[in-house]
């Protein structure tokens, strides 16, 4: 079957992030025409196949956010797929927005990529982590930071929530997304995606954390209070998301049939108490006014 015919499939079952797919194809366009580096594979990407999995959940969480803020002027992301804040820049042109990265290439990449858009004049960058950027207090309308924080080991993930949450101005909101699951635990992998962490005595090392409904609650609501707005979206059968992953890993992936998957394997569900395998939690946070 087709991208066209799985998507269309996808909107019928009332699949996630159907919007956030077709608003790239005018993304897709842009780059096609732009002059400069951009890389050729980056606008296919765009049209054919620009959210992974639960990509498809969290950036309709995010964006969601985005309409609902009257005047977005200072904007901050830290390492979320690069077009979220593409898209947050397209849709609010008012926005002006610091990205912040551990891993340069990427970020060169990103900056790459957003130049292309034309959006490089309302776009700075910083290689550097949370902990390490040059973070001013209470200047940002809106923060975002989708599955990031799971691959910094405790405490440094609450710590990041903690500062992240300082850069919001009063009125401002937080937007995060972690994985979940009903009981927490660890991941460790053989192989090493980001370079930032030191591998064990056997050679592996911390890949991300899987929060229940407590470590989210120690995590980020002590951080940040009590998030305005909380949605959690997990596989239907537990195994689903790992099959999914060792697809991709070997080559065979069906990016086509993303959407389609994510309207009928996963779903959304009231809590993380309630998920039956793993899972994302999406957590807003709106700081008071004084």
């Amino acid at each position: 079957m087709s991208a066209a015919g799985y998507l269309t499939l996808a909107w019928a079952r009332g699949g996630p992030g159907i919007g956030v797919r077709l608003r790239t194809a005018a993304l897709a366009a842009r780059l096609a025409r732009a002059a400069g580096p951009a890389p050729a594979d980056d606008a296919w990407t765009l049209a054919l196949a620009p959210m992974d999995s639960v990509r498809y959940f969290e950036l309709e969480f995010a964006l969601q956010s985005v309409r609902e803020i009257e005047r977005l002027g200072s904007y901050l992301d830290v390492s979320s797929p690069r077009l979220l804040p593409a898209l947050v820049l397209d849709a609010r042109r008012e926005a002006h927005a610091a990205l912040i990265n551990p891993d340069g290439k990427d970020l060169e990449r990103t900056r790459t990529f957003i130049g292309a858009l034309g959006f490089g004049t309302r776009c700075a960058m910083e290689v550097a982590t949370v902990d390490g950027a040059r973070l001013a207090d209470e200047l940002y309308d809106l923060v975002t930071s989708v599955s990031v924080l799971e691959h910094i080991p405790s405490p440094g993930d609450a710590n990041a929530a903690a500062r992240l949450w300082r850069a919001v101005r009063p009125g401002g909101r937080l937007v995060l997304t972690v994985p979940c699951a009903r009981q927490a635990f660890d991941e460790y992998l053989d192989v090493d995606e980001y370079g930032l962490l030191p591998r064990d005595a056997e050679g592996f090392v911390f890949a991300q954390r899987f929060y229940d409904a407590r470590l989210v609650a120690e995590t980020f609501a002590s951080a940040c209070g009590l998030p305005r707005r909380q949605e959690i979206f997990g596989e239907r059968q537990p195994g689903l998301f790992v099959e999914d992953r060792r697809r991709k890993w070997i080559g065979q992936a069906r990016p086509e049939r993303e959407p389609y998957a994510m309207a009928t394997e996963w779903a959304r569900f009231p809590s993380v108490d309630a998920l039956p395998g793993v899972g994302v939690v999406a957590l807003e946070f709106v700081k008071p006014t004084r």
